[in-house]
C-alpha cells in the first residue's frame, strides 16, 4: 500500500513538472489514457491494448507506418523480395542505437557504457523473432509468424529455433525466408512480437525482461522514464533514436484511467490530448470547432454464443436458434443495421480492404429450424432446451421481441429467458467465458489483417471469447497462410469466414466503430487502420 501511495505521489509530481516545463506545439507534453497498468512490457509476450501502444512508441521494427498509415522503411532502410515472394532481404540501417537506462548498471556492470554494444543490428531482429516462436515464450502473436519457414514446427517444439528461416548474415543484413508467399507479411512486421530484442541484454536481466524501466532498452522514438504502478507511465523523447530530429513531442504521458465516462470532459479541459471515446462521446464532440474525431470500422456488434456451454456446444442447437433469428425485429427497435460479414471494413488483405474485395458473406440458414431442434433433442434424449440471453436494459424490449419469434418458430421445446446487465458487465462475463450462454455484445478486432481477425476464433486463442473449437475451421484459417497470390488468399479467407458464420458462433448485427477524440490543435497522430495502435512521434499540440 505504501509503495502504491508513493508511486501515485511521484506520478502526480511528474504530471505537474511536465505541465510546467514545456509548452505546446513541437516539444509538447502529450496525455493519453489507457485502461490499466500493463504489469509487464515485454514486446514478445504482450497482449494488453495499453501495452501495445507503449511498445509501439518505445520500439520500432523493420518497417513503420507513415503519416497516411502506409508501410515505410523503419530500421530496414530498404528491402528486396525474390521473384517467388519467398525471400525478403532487409538492409538494416547503420545508425540504429539502443537507449539504455543508467539503472541497468546493476546487472550490466558499472562500465556498461564502454563494454556493451548498443548498436541495433540484424542479430537483434533475428533473436526477437526466434524468441517469439519458442514454445516456452508463449507469445500470443506467434501464429502471425507461421508463414516463416519452420515457424510452426518450432512453436510446437518439433524443431530448434536455429532452424527458423531468419538469418542475420552480418550486422546489417537480415534474410527472412517464407514457406509460402504472404501478401500481408510487411504488415505483420509491425506487430510487437517482431520488435528487436538484444540477446545479451535479455540474458543479463535474468528472467526480468520487461518488468520495469531498467529491464528494458529502447530503439524507438521514446524511452520509458517512469512507471508508477497503477498511476501512469511516462515516455520521453529518445535522443538515441536515428530519426530523433523529427520526433515532435517532448513526452507522452500514459495515464492509467479505466473510467471511460470522464474522457470527453478531460479532452475539453485539455487534460487529455488524445483519448478513446464511446460512440455517444464521439457524437457529442464531432463538429465542435477545433476538435477532431477519428472513426475506425474495427469492431462488430453481434449475438454471440458460448460454445463451451453444455447446451450451446451442440452445433445443431445453435443452427436452429440462428436460423429462426429475425434481424428486422431487432432493427425495428434499435435502428437499421449495416453489416456484410464477420470481418469489419477496416481490416486488410494484401494491403487492401478485405471487406471491399470480399463483398458480403451471408449465413446459410436451415429451412426447418423447428424440425432440426426436435431431431437434435431426440438424439440427445432431452425433452426441451433452456437458454438465457444477456443484454442491456436499453436492448431488453428489442430482445424480447426476438425471443417471441424464437418461441413461435421453435415451439414449446425451446425455452428462452432474458437477463440484463451493463455493457461493461456483459463484456466482462463473456471475456471470462463462464456464467453466460447467449449475449448481445461487441467484439473488437485488435489486428490489421483479416487473417488475424479469423485467427482469434481458432482453438485455444486467448481472444476466442466464444470458446469455439473446430479442427476444420483451424485448418481453413491455416490455409490462408499457405495461399499463393491475392485471388487465392482472398478465396481462402472468404471460405474460412463463411465456415465460421455457418458454424453459428455469432450473428453479425452492426459494424461497431471505435473512436478517438483529439483536443484542439492536436495534429500528426498516426493510427493503424483499425485504430488499436497510436503512434505519437509526429504529433503536435498547438
Amino acid at each position: 500500500m505504501i509503495k502504491r501511495i508513493l508511486c501515485l505521489i511521484m506520478s502526480l509530481m511528474m504530471l505537474f513538472l511536465l505541465s510546467a516545463c514545456s509548452g505546446k506545439g513541437a516539444d509538447a507534453n502529450l496525455y493519453f489514457p489507457i485502461d490499466n497498468d500493463p504489469g509487464y512490457l515485454d514486446p514478445q509476450i504482450i497482449s494488453d491494448p495499453g501495452a501495445k501502444n507503449i511498445i509501439a512508441n518505445c520500439f520500432e521494427g523493420l518497417v513503420r507506418l507513415d503519416n497516411d498509415g502506409k508501410i515505410e522503411p523503419g530500421y530496414a532502410e530498404s528491402w528486396t523480395v525474390s521473384p517467388d515472394g519467398l525471400t525478403y532481404t532487409f538492409k538494416i540501417r547503420e545508425d540504429g542505437k539502443w537507449a539504455i537506462m543508467s539503472a541497468s548498471e546493476d546487472f550490466l556492470g558499472e562500465d556498461f557504457r564502454k563494454t556493451f554494444n548498443d548498436r541495433v543490428t540484424a542479430h537483434d531482429f533475428a533473436f526477437g523473432l526466434k524468441r517469439a516462436l519458442l514454445p516456452e515464450t508463449i507469445s500470443p502473436g506467434a501464429k502471425n509468424l507461421f508463414s516463416i519457414e519452420n515457424a510452426a514446427l518450432i512453436n510446437s517444439g518439433k524443431l530448434s529455433a536455429n532452424e527458423l528461416g531468419v538469418k542475420a548474415i552480418d550486422d546489417h543484413t537480415l534474410i527472412i525466408t517464407l514457406t509460402q508467399p504472404d501478401p500481408d507479411f510487411l504488415y505483420v512486421l509491425l506487430e510487437p512480437e517482431c520488435m528487436p530484442c538484444n540477446e545479451e541484454f535479455f540474458e543479463a536481466t535474468g528472467g526480468r525482461y520487461g518488468l520495469s524501466t531498467r529491464f528494458l532498452m529502447y530503439n524507438g522514438p521514446f524511452y520509458m522514464s517512469n512507471w508508477a504502478d497503477d498511476a501512469a507511465i511516462t515516455l520521453m523523447s529518445n535522443d538515441d533514436y536515428y530519426d530523433f530530429k523529427h520526433v515532435k513531442p517532448y513526452s507522452v504521458y500514459f495515464s492509467i484511467n479505466s473510467e471511460q465516462g470522464s474522457r470527453l470532459e478531460k479532452i475539453k479541459d485539455k487534460i487529455y490530448d488524445v483519448a478513446p471515446l464511446t460512440t455517444e462521446q464521439a457524437n457529442k464532440l464531432s463538429g465542435k470547432l477545433g476538435y477532431t474525431v477519428k472513426a475506425f470500422e474495427s469492431g462488430l456488434y453481434c449475438l454471440v454464443f458460448n460454445c463451451q456451454d453444455s447446451t450451446l456446444s451442440n452445433l445443431n442447437i445453435r443452427k436452429a436458434i440462428t436460423s429462426s433469428f429475425d434481424r428486422s425485429l431487432l432493427y425495428s427497435h434499435l435502428g437499421e443495421g449495416s453489416v456484410e460479414g464477420i470481418i469489419p471494413p477496416s481490416m486488410l488483405i494484401s494491403g487492401s480492404k478485405y471487406r471491399e474485395a470480399a463483398g458480403t458473406v451471408n449465413l446459410t440458414a436451415n429451412n426447418d429450424p423447428k424440425k432440426l431442434l426436435e431431431d437434435t433433442l431426440t438424439k440427445l434424449e432431452a425433452d426441451h432446451v433452456e437458454v438465457t440471453v444477456l443484454c442491456t436494459e436499453n436492448e431488453e424490449k428489442a430482445v424480447r421481441s426476438v425471443m417471441q419469434k424464437w418461441q413461435a418458430t421453435l415451439g414449446v421445446k425451446f425455452n428462452v429467458f432474458v437477463e440484463t446487465a451493463s455493457a461493461d458487465q456483459i463484456r466482462e462475463r463473456v471475456k471470462n467465458g463462464k456464467d453466460w450462454q447467449i449475449a448481445f455484445t461487441d467484439i473488437s478486432f485488435p489486428h490489421l489483417t483479416a487473417f488475424n481477425g479469423l485467427l482469434q476464433f481458432t482453438t485455444g486463442n486467448s481472444e476466442n471469447i466464444a470458446g469455439f473449437e473446430d479442427k476444420k475451421y483451424d485448418a481453413l484459417v491455416g490455409d490462408i497462410k499457405t495461399a499463393s497470390g491475392f485471388d487465392t488468399s482472398l478465396s481462402a479467407t472468404k471460405q474460412a469466414e463463411q465456415y465460421l458464420l455457418d458454424s453459428c458462433v455469432l450473428i453479425p448485427l452492426y459494424d461497431s466503430p471505435s473512436y478517438y477524440g483529439l483536443g484542439k490543435g492536436v495534429d500528426g497522430v498516426i493510427f493503424n487502420t483499425t485504430g488499436d495502435v497510436v503512434y505519437f512521434r509526429n504529433t503536435i499540440a498547438k
